[in-house]
């Protein structure tokens, strides 16, 4: 599976996040590119232990589906519902808000695999590995949704 600690996908993930538009109409969905972008800075916050979030509940938060969802089965366009802390960032600046997201995909892929990673507020305990390739897949899902 495609990481965020592989420096050739981020490279491609850098280069995506530059096509995005603040005027971008979203494919599907019902965030705007400017919520987007501060959702998933949100989720990259979470992940490194900058924004408190409730604990995990859920089937989801339990092996082996939080595995099966993180490593197999594609995300569907749409219909995945957020947690709260994930769509209350308010948004500061296009270019600001653009920047801090960035940041944070470095910050998280410098951090590496092998690091102690906090539990997913969705997904409960899982590995630095699974959060390498949810951070990848989470990003390609709204770079999607934004045709990036």
């Amino acid at each position: 599976m495609p990481t965020i600690f592989d420096p050739t996908e981020r490279d491609t993930l850098r280069r995506r996040l530059g096509t995005l538009t603040l005027d971008r109409p979203a494919r599907w969905g019902r965030m705007n590119a400017s919520q987007m972008v501060c959702h998933l800075n949100a989720a990259f916050q979470a992940s490194l232990g900058e924004l408190a979030v409730a604990p995990p509940s859920g089937s989801l938060s339990r092996f082996p589906l939080n595995w099966l969802v993180i490593h197999v089965v594609p995300w569907p366009e749409g219909k995945a519902e957020s947690p709260p802390e994930f769509l209350n960032i308010l948004a500061t600046s296009w270019d600001a808000d653009l920047a801090t997201l960035r940041s944070l995909l470095e910050r998280a892929a410098a951090r590496g695999p092998a690091a102690a990673w906090p539990a997913s507020r969705v997904f409960g305990s899982i590995s630095g590995k699974s959060w390498g390739v949810l951070h990848r897949k989470h990003l390609d899902h709204h770079l999607r949704q934004f045709g990036a």
